[in-house]
């Protein structure tokens, strides 16, 4: 049984790997950075404007990592940044005319290949995926969490 056990969680990991790479090489190909990608797909998948800070939290990315992704975007022109509203402290995440024009170009495209695939899965079988896929997370994170004595 262990071993079998090992043996789905190295092919998971793969998988996992291969995912990443799906998606590090569309950028690549699409010459926008692994993070500027992101936060273009963070942007474009919601209706309100992100935060930094929001994006840092939902999506698990460092302050640091997010700031410097940033700053290259708002230098290329493809995003500004908004004081919120009655929040001067939390700026929003806005796109240009050109990145409006990167995001129909390069992320537009691969969302609808997205949603191509889950269709053709299926959706029973896409919410049994993902409510798994939850509860591997949320497990994982509270074994590690005891093996380092700290919040992840």
């Amino acid at each position: 049984m262990q071993d079998t056990i090992a043996q789905s969680i190295v092919l998971h990991n793969q998988l996992v790997k291969e995912m990443e790479e799906i998606y590090r090489l569309y950028a690549k190909k699409s010459g926008v950075s692994e993070t500027a990608f992101w936060i273009l797909y963070c942007v474009r998948e919601r209706k309100e404007p992100y935060t930094q800070k929001e994006l840092c939290d939902l999506w698990s990315y460092s302050r640091q990592t997010i700031n410097s992704a940033l700053k290259n975007m708002q230098a290329q022109g493809l995003i500004r940044l908004a004081l919120a509203e009655g929040n001067r402290k939390n700026k929003q995440i806005l796109l240009t005319s050109e990145g409006k024009e990167l995001v129909k170009r390069v992320i537009d495209p691969l969302m609808q290949a997205e949603q191509n695939t889950f269709a053709q899965l299926g959706m029973d079988n896409v919410e049994q995926y993902l409510q798994l896929e939850r509860r591997h997370v949320q497990a994982l994170r509270k074994q590690i969490e005891g093996i380092c004595a700290f919040h992840l």
